[in-house]
């Protein structure tokens, strides 16, 4: 066993700063550091999943309130709506008499 960290040697080192005592590098064996790889392999793709779903929501919910802004009618459309819809398509009439 050597002071040296190697990379890529699989063993997972992780150094302990303690005061006044030097740093010795751990190795944990290769069953715990593909546990703690898996784990932090799994934990990356859980977050990027939920980002993921909570843009999907948020893109649904502006979606929705677009089609219920641009689907319904205000009160100045629907009633300029109605007063085109009401007209008739005769000519104007003329009052005779007096």
């Amino acid at each position: 066993m050597t002071d040296e960290i190697a990379s890529g040697d699989g063993v997972v080192s992780i150094p302990i700063e303690t005061p006044g005592e030097t740093e010795m590098p751990i190795e944990l064996g290769a069953t715990l550091s593909e546990l703690l790889l898996g784990e932090t392999a799994g934990n990356i793709q859980s977050n990027n999943m939920g980002g993921r779903n909570m843009a999907t929501i948020a893109i649904g919910t502006l979606e929705a309130g677009m089609a219920k802004q641009f689907n319904e009618l205000d009160p100045t459309e629907s009633r300029s709506v109605s007063g085109v819809l009401a007209t008739p398509l005769a000519g104007p009439t003329t009052q005779v008499g007096p």
